[in-house]
């Protein structure tokens, strides 16, 4: 799809009041070299907004510049320069806070796919900046809903008022297209380490939303239920076959046995999180449930990142070190919770699982190419040969052998893949 093609698609579906816009309506510049994820400018600004506010990217942010700086000397590159008519934006308009006096500068495709939504920087002309996302495609409407919900619920918890965007305004657009915004947090990002800021959090989280569940009743066990019943119904795949297995083992393993469970973010990754000098903000709560490991946001943190930066497998030996640091993370969240290695290898288990089956499910089948479902059914692999003691294999009697094939002939990411911007 070009686009433009998007740009008109999308005034379709999410602005549009009219049959078409007049010819005089608002210029908006494209500013990166790329189809996907585009990013648009408004045409007639004297300087460039913080585009770090949208792109984390250094090398993303440099072509941006580039483009915006080449068209100020008349160079039209990249093409694809794109009109917004005045009904339409003043529709956009709508979604600021009435007092806020901000207008958009800034447009950002989100990644294509059922859930895609759009991201809209404004800025007053004091230069306070607002984040907006509108939905795209009718599918990111709960996805905004259920964040839009979570920004309202956690910003009344003390513990993690300091921690969450403040939800400025939310509704839904008269194309029925949901939207949310927030004043825009710092634009300093996160250290890819997770430091003790971040651990301060996950704590408070934690802590703050910590629960006891007999399996059999938790939300856990009934989320993950449903969705591998949906997939083995519907899925057929080799790629499951092990998955399935190991939801069937670990289900039973657990059966008649109570676990803890607390809040998880659901994509508690660097590019989700900004810092200051005394705090960070972690933004993005659409995929946030209710009910998770105490060390789901914990395992995510590290694993997204080496799926989706390093690109590397979670071999025998560091999976064992992550674990490890997984048992001292829980032991200094919740001191009272059983944390042996036995256990924490469980909840990794869970976390793979939840996190395979929501790609899977959201993409509305199994692509072998997408890393992170390949990655989580790789690491439930490398976890079945922990079936001697853990406390040999931290001695380092281990052999890597047993994993499950992975088919390599699909194309396409999983729609709710996040990658750093």
């Amino acid at each position: 799809m070009s686009d433009a093609r998007e740009w008109r698609d999308w005034l379709a579906l999410s602005l549009q009041q009219q049959p078409a816009g007049p010819p005089d309506g608002m210029g908006w510049q494209p500013l990166l070299p790329v189809s996907a994820r585009q990013l648009y400018c408004r045409g007639d600004l004297e300087h460039l907004p913080e585009l770090a506010y949208l792109l984390r990217s250094r090398a993303r942010r440099w072509l941006a510049r580039t483009a915006w700086h080449a068209a100020r000397f008349g160079l039209a590159w990249p093409h694809g320069a794109v009109l917004m008519a005045r009904g339409e934006a003043d529709l956009l308009q709508q979604v600021l806070p009435a007092d806020s006096g901000a207008s958009p500068v800034l447009i950002q495709f989100g990644s294509p796919g059922p859930f895609q939504k759009v991201v809209v920087l404004s800025v007053s002309p004091a230069g306070r900046a607002w984040v907006s996302k509108v939905a795209f495609r009718p599918g990111a409407d709960e996805l905004l809903a259920g964040e839009a919900s979570w920004l309202a619920r956690l910003g009344q918890i003390a513990e993690l008022k300091a921690y969450v965007p403040e939800l400025a305004r939310a509704g839904c657009l008269t194309s029925g297209r949901r939207f949310l915004t927030m004043p825009a947090a710092s634009v300093l990002p996160s250290p890819a380490q997770l430091g003790p800021r971040h651990r301060r959090f996950l704590e408070h989280l934690c802590r703050a939303s910590s629960s006891e569940w007999l399996w059999d009743e938790a939300p856990l066990r009934q989320r993950l239920h449903g969705r591998f019943l949906r997939l083995s119904e519907s899925v057929a795949s080799p790629l499951l076959a092990g998955p399935l297995e190991a939801w069937q083992r670990i289900d039973s393993e657990l059966r008649g046995r109570v676990i803890p469970t607390c809040i998880g973010h659901g994509d508690f990754a660097p590019w989700n999180i900004n810092r200051d000098a005394g705090a960070i903000t972690v933004f993005d709560w659409e995929y946030a449930q209710d009910s998770a490991t105490p060390l789901h946001d914990f395992f995510h943190f590290h694993c997204i990142q080496r799926v989706l930066v390093r690109r590397s497998r979670l071999r025998p030996r560091p999976l064992m070190a992550l674990l490890q640091a997984g048992r001292s993370h829980l032991q200094a969240v919740l001191p009272a919770v059983d944390a042996s290695l036995a256990q924490v290898a469980q909840m990794f288990r869970l976390y793979l699982l939840d996190t395979l089956s929501m790609y899977v499910e959201a993409s509305g089948g199994v692509d072998a190419r997408d890393q992170v479902v390949a990655d989580c059914a790789d690491c439930l692999g490398t976890l079945r040969l922990l079936h001697e003691p853990l406390a040999e294999r931290a001695a380092g009697v281990i052999r890597d052998n047993g994993r499950w094939p992975l088919r390599r002939a699909a194309n396409g990411d999983a729609t709710v893949s996040i990658r750093p911007r």
